[in-house]
């Protein structure tokens, strides 16, 4: 196996598991583009990951800890002021 598509199969395995950088992204592209036939194994690892995702039952998340996840996106897509806002709200 070449070391390009080693390299292709590792990019597409974080793509799929949706942990891919955007620098991985962006290689996966380049590398997609010089070689289409790489477009099948991002598909595989795509298929495998929602197979494996559906074979589990859905976890309920606590409603308290949900409102405390979409307080940190807020704060985190608020950006440096609202971040600074949260920490002294904390003291």
């Amino acid at each position: 196996m070449s070391d390009e598509k080693e390299r292709a199969e590792l990019l597409a395995a974080l793509h799929a598991a949706g942990a891919a950088s955007d620098e991985d992204e962006k290689e996966l592209q380049a590398l997609l583009e010089a070689d289409p036939s790489l477009k099948k194994i991002v598909k595989d690892f795509q298929d495998s990951i929602a197979a494996l995702a559906s074979s589990f039952d859905p976890l309920e998340t606590p409603p308290r800890t949900f409102a405390q996840i979409q307080k940190k996106i807020a704060r985190e897509r608020g950006g440096f002021l609202s971040r600074l806002r949260g920490w002294f709200s904390k003291s």
